[in-house]
């Protein structure tokens, strides 16, 4: 796997980490609702992909090995 797909993953789970802490310290312990946190937590990774001015993750990024 390439560096920049393993920094892109560490990306998405951190954000899913703080996505799902966020809606379970209201409270909700839910789990459809924690299941929605952790795909909302996929915007801002998606966001920077389809970005080709990203450097780091987007589409415009100069391929690795």
């Amino acid at each position: 796997m390439k560096q920049s797909d393993k920094a892109m993953l560490a990306s998405y789970g951190r954000s899913v980490v703080a996505a799902v802490i966020a809606v379970y310290s209201t409270g909700n312990t839910d789990p459809a609702d924690l299941g929605k946190a952790a795909l909302a937590a996929l915007v801002p990774v998606l966001a920077r992909y389809v970005n080709p001015k990203d450097l780091a993750f987007g589409r415009g990024r100069t391929p690795q090995a």
